[in-house]
């Protein structure tokens, strides 16, 4: 279970009269936040606090943290006390549901530099920090089920690869690009910056803001970007991470996203368009503004752009598993009937050579699969396509494709045989494609096999007694 945690909030350089507006709000609504109000330019305030918020005017002064985790809001002359609220939803909702991918990348001291990162200091974006290394969840990595989608995308050599069943990273190939992490479809690959938890937190925030319009921004220089009233802007080191199912989960909860890249250099910039597009697509014109920019951004094009969306459903939801709120957001997108190409959705076909021996059904770790009587059925939305089922069928009778037809979440049957009943007590036990097997394997055993397990065994004492017993 994911716990919030605490952040220390500082208000700098604004009025007295906001100051306390924006306090009584945040202990209302984020009581996991600690307010600290610096008024004095000569003040210093606590500099132990890990996890920090700062508001402040540009140009005001700054405190003096040195915290972890810190985010920033300049409060600019047209911002009404409203639309200060909204940014300060999204960051306390961000913050306060990071998880300790932050506090776990901490760069040592003694770490010995290579010649590769030598040469790259001079390079802010890219370079190499542990600091926005990809962190790898080797419990819930499904490469030890045979998935590799991060390491196929991957645009560089070397950077990650699969070892003891899980996926590692290197400082040194590593191009920051966010792409293994877009690609994931369980988030078991993450950037810090914007992990998992915190990406959820922050779109629930804004989803259940009171906010007219919600506009996101995804960016890798925010330096490009004026802040606007309405709109949220989240940095990261490459936008490779805005894959579909990022994108989707967004659409669902903000009337505006913009995927940004601020020269244009983002190695994985065209899967972010390419998934922009698809997800745009899905929603029709009634859905959200999807959009990617480069450079330095126009304001009044972006006051625009917001000005024109269209508000959607407040409500906000639980937050599930990765996987589970990308479906859902397909589900609450998709409008007609809708194609599910370049969506990682999977489709399963059954060979006639299934014996309905129960061994996907029992693997699989999403519980896709499931055998009910004469049927073995499969729901779409619950599996991920992490080739499990496959890579372990004793009869090699499934395979596995990217849906590219109409969007089909839904538990439909993929293979039927017809169920042998028990010679003695007519309960219905194993598959006709199972009963030939096991005969052409024992050859004269039909007498044994034609029997269910529980009267196989009772038929064996029965044997061994002289008589007949019913335990």
């Amino acid at each position: 279970m994911q716990f919030a945690l605490k952040v220390t909030v500082y208000c700098n350089g604004l009025e007295l009269k906001i100051i306390d507006k924006i306090t009584s709000y945040i202990r209302s609504n984020w009581p996991e936040a600690t307010i600290y109000t610096n008024n004095d330019a000569t003040a210093s305030p606590n500099t132990d606090t890990s996890i920090a918020l700062v508001i402040g005017k540009p140009g005001s002064p700054t405190d003096q943290t040195k915290a972890l985790l810190r985010e920033t809001i300049e409060v600019i002359n047209p911002f009404s006390l409203e639309e200060i609220l909204f940014q300060v939803d999204a960051k306390l909702g961000k913050l306060t549901k990071s998880d300790k991918a932050f506090a776990t990348k901490e760069t040592s001291p003694n770490r010995v530099m290579s010649r590769r990162e030598f040469f790259q200091l001079g390079l802010p974006r890219n370079s190499p920090n542990l600091n926005d290394l990809p962190v790898v969840s080797a419990d819930s990595c499904e490469a030890k089920f045979g998935c590799s989608k991060c390491v196929d995308a991957c645009p560089s050599p070397g950077a990650l690869k699969i070892e003891n069943n899980s996926i590692t990273v290197s400082n040194e190939y590593c191009i920051r690009c966010g792409l293994c992490a877009g690609v994931c479809p369980v988030a078991a690959i993450q950037i810090p910056q914007l992990s998992e938890d915190a990406y959820q937190g922050l779109l629930n925030a804004i989803k259940s803001s009171s906010a007219p319009t919600k506009a996101l921004v995804i960016t890798c220089d925010e330096r490009s970007i004026t802040p606007r009233p309405w709109m949220d802007i989240e940095e990261v080191p490459g936008i490779g991470v805005m894959g579909v199912r990022q994108i989707a989960t967004a659409a669902a909860s903000v009337d505006v996203l913009i995927v940004h890249c601020g020269d244009g250099q983002c190695a994985a910039k065209e899967n972010a368009r390419y998934a922009l597009n698809l997800i745009s697509s899905l929603s029709g014109k009634d859905g959200p503004i999807l959009t990617y920019m480069e450079g330095n951004v126009d304001s009044a094009k972006l006051d625009a752009m917001i000005k024109s969306a269209q508000p959607r459903d407040k409500t906000s939801r639980a937050m599930e598993s990765p996987w589970k709120n990308y479906v859902n957001s397909l589900n609450a997108l998709s409008r007609g009937p809708s194609q599910a190409t370049g969506l990682g959705l999977t489709n399963m076909i059954i060979a006639e050579s299934c014996t309905l021996c129960n061994a996907c059904v029992e693997s699989c770790p999403h519980q896709a699969l499931a055998i009910q009587q004469e049927n073995l059925n499969f729901t779409s939305e619950e599996c991920t396509g992490c080739g499990l089922c496959a890579k372990i069928c004793p009869e090699h009778s499934i395979t596995l494709s990217q849906m590219n037809g109409p969007i089909k979440l839904a538990t439909r049957t993929v293979y039927r045989d017809e169920i042998i009943k028990c010679a003695r007590c007519n309960t219905p036990y194993v598959s006709a494609k199972m009963f030939e097997k096991v005969s052409a394997i024992l050859p004269g055993s039909e007498d044994v096999i034609k029997l269910c397990p529980k009267c196989r065994q009772t038929e064996i004492y029965e044997k061994i007694l002289g008589s007949s017993t019913s335990s």
